[in-house]
């Protein structure tokens, strides 16, 4: 605890001591301190202490405080305010506290003004410091930190003392903005909390007590860390979760026991996401923790302040997410949201229904890790400016895009085996134009497996650059990068509460996210007057683009099916990344497979199925139910279809049957 000599004590705060004029608000809860049993955690959301104001401080005085840092504020936060502005009837006494890059700030009013001195020298994070804030009446404010002086400012005139009706500890006075908008009118005042340890707060009378000593000891802060699971692989399906991040995060959320949906893989350590966290934003995660998401829908104006994007549901009141099927087959995940502003505010509504846009996405992941993702945009203006993608790395508190993204970050490739690797090294390029008519994107994380994306090589139109002969990868505007930095770095998503749609992060304190890759185009596969809607196929790899061409070349021409039973129908849907079929107990037929349409690793739904038991026949051999043969079914109220998944490849023709099992 700081030490003052008792007599001279205006203000003493101690989590160690029970007080009852200083009322705690809020979530606080207790922890160990740096010179006592006892410090107050802070949860950056809620919690602050309300007490009576310093008595008389006639002279030169001093403010001591132990605190530790979990995270830094989104703009100056107080440790100890009793500074009233022009605001509150006119200035008057003093307020200390952290800026958003974590250096100790001083303000104090005299009889000639307000004066402010800014710490040269941050605070680190989870780690406890001691801080002296010293006033010499016509002399100087000072702060220092851990022994040494950080900052000092002369000044002139004697100290006004407070007229606050009350201290506060841990959080502003007033809602202020935080610091980095990216657009200003959707970057909007908050009340800033302090997230992290105070162990105690002295104000005493003369200068302040000298001390050398030198402070040492991590804080009884806990990690924070993206929650993934499990580790390593596990079943293959899709769970209903509780995935939990941190304690004082955590128990904000007003939902019950299964709020999330976890999607793990048999044959590889890695994962889809669907957490309240990123909004349900799903997110596929590497072994080694590296987070990746094609976004969502979003729209602007019509009503919206800045972006109207699933990121701005803060409470996921219009973001759900549920299991369609889980089977040893496949996983099919829905996930539905509305495009909502910062101001809860849904653009684009319907004069005559009052619906404003809504989507629905739809993810059918099968067990090698191969995913479809149908994206289908509801809107009375489908044609209007809408984005479908953007490549988003998600990143967890200590984590840089630096440290998750190769300098070479994009690798584009077409269905010839044509590919090319673009450098952020010398600034980001402005267009990507080679390969041409590149229909296969990867981003290249620091990882052996990362993302990709598949989508048509057929003409689109697109919402800014008309008609074009292919799709468009356009790469992430260089306007919102800071200086210094390769990628542009944002935190107000995810896990952030605060009503912004685009704030720069200074540090890696929070959960954050970077994109190389925005507002992709490729051609719709559906459209009506009220619907838009795109497919693409998606995961993780450690193969190279280009060794994707068969891969894209299964999904967008898929083999032909010849020598069909008589009677029976069949089709191959993109969606599913499956073919259908139906009409007969027992089907026979070939696979037409060729290099032009290889077969690889296929799924078929067969609709209505009523054999029960069944068999699957190749090239003659029957092949048995296992990790490379899997089957599960889908129920309805009008029929129940059965579905297979196998680890087959295949460039010539393969016969193919399904019977009752003998």
């Amino acid at each position: 605890m700081p030490q003052t000599t008792p007599s001279d004590m205006a203000f003493r705060w101690s989590a160690a001591a029970e007080q009852p004029d200083f009322v705690r608000h809020g979530h606080a809860v207790p922890a160990a301190g740096l010179d006592t049993a006892a410090a107050l955690n802070f949860d950056g959301f809620s919690a602050y202490v309300a007490a009576p104001p310093p008595g008389a401080l006639p002279g030169a005085f001093h403010v001591a405080a132990n605190v530790a840092l979990a995270a830094y504020p989104w703009n100056v936060c107080p440790i100890l305010d009793v500074l009233t502005l022009e605001r509150d009837g006119g200035e008057s006494g003093f307020s200390v506290g952290i800026d958003d890059r974590g250096r100790p700030r001083f303000a104090l009013v005299t009889l000639s003004g307000l004066h402010v001195v800014n710490g040269e020298t941050a605070l680190n994070l989870h780690q406890w410091h001691r801080l002296v804030f010293a006033f010499e009446p016509e002399v100087a404010l000072s702060i220092t930190l851990d022994g040494v002086e950080i900052g000092r400012t002369s000044i002139s005139g004697r100290y006004r003392p407070s007229e606050a009706a009350q201290a506060l500890i841990g959080r502003t006075r007033h809602e202020i903005i935080p610091t980095g908008p990216i657009r200003p009118y959707a970057h909007l005042p908050i009340t800033v909390y302090f997230d992290g340890l105070i162990e105690g707060i002295a104000v005493g009378s003369g200068p302040a007590p000298a001390t050398t000593a030198k402070v040492e000891g991590r804080a009884d802060i806990a990690p924070r860390r993206l929650p993934t699971g499990p580790a390593g692989a596990g079943r293959f399906g899709a769970t209903y979760e509780h995935l939990k991040y941190y304690d004082g995060w955590d128990r904000r959320w007003r939902v019950g026991e299964h709020p999330d949906v976890l999607v793990r893989f048999d044959k590889a350590d890695y994962r889809v996401v669907f957490w309240r966290g990123t909004n349900y934003i799903p997110c596929w995660v590497s072994g080694d923790g590296i987070w990746y998401t094609n976004e969502f829908n979003e729209t602007w104006g019509n009503g919206a302040t800045g972006c109207a994007e699933p990121m701005s549901d803060k409470h996921c009141a219009y973001s759900h997410v549920r299991i369609i099927e889980s089977h040893d087959a496949r996983v099919v995940v829905h996930w539905r949201y509305a495009l909502v502003d910062v101001l809860d505010v849904r653009p684009r509504k319907d004069l005559v229904s009052g619906w404003s846009d809504f989507s629905d996405e739809v993810y059918t992941i099968y067990p090698d890790g191969s995913a479809t993702r149908s994206i289908t945009l509801h809107s009375t203006q489908p044609m209007e400016s809408h984005e479908f993608q953007e490549s988003i790395v998600v990143l967890g508190p200590g984590q840089r895009p630096e440290d998750v993204l190769e300098i070479e970050p994009v690798t584009l490739a077409n269905m010839v085996g044509q590919s090319h690797t673009y450098s952020w090294a010398n600034g980001r390029p402005r267009h990507l134009p080679e390969p041409a008519r590149a229909n296969i994107a990867m981003i290249n994380t620091k990882s052996a497996q990362r993302p990709y994306m598949i989508v048509s090589d057929a003409p689109c139109l697109t919402r800014d650059d008309g008609a074009q002969p292919g799709p468009l990868f356009p790469p992430y505007y260089h306007e919102t990068l800071s200086e210094g930095q390769s990628f542009p770095w944002w935190n107000h998503w995810p896990t952030s509460d605060i009503p912004s749609d685009g704030r720069r992060a200074v540090a890696a304190d929070r959960a954050s996210h970077s994109s190389v890759l925005t507002g992709s185009e490729w051609a719709d596969y559906k459209v009506t007057p009220t619907s838009r809607q795109r497919v693409m196929l998606h995961g993780l790899t450690t193969r190279k683009a280009e060794d994707l061409v068969p891969l894209a070349a299964a999904w967008l021409s898929p083999a032909p099916i010849n020598g069909l039973s008589e009677g029976a129908s069949a089709a191959f849907d993109p969606l599913e990344k499956a073919y259908l079929l139906s009409g007969s107990a027992e089907l026979s037929f070939t696979l037409q497979a060729s290099e032009a349409s290889p077969v690889i690793n296929p799924a078929f739904v067969l609709q209505g199925w009523a054999a029960g038991a069944t068999e699957m026949v190749i090239d003659g051999q029957v092949r048995p139910e296992g990790e490379n043969l899997r089957v599960g079914w889908r129920h309805s109220a009008e029929r129940s279809d059965l579905i297979v998944w196998v680890e087959l490849s295949a460039t010539v023709p393969v016969a193919v049957s399904f019977r009752p099992r003998r």
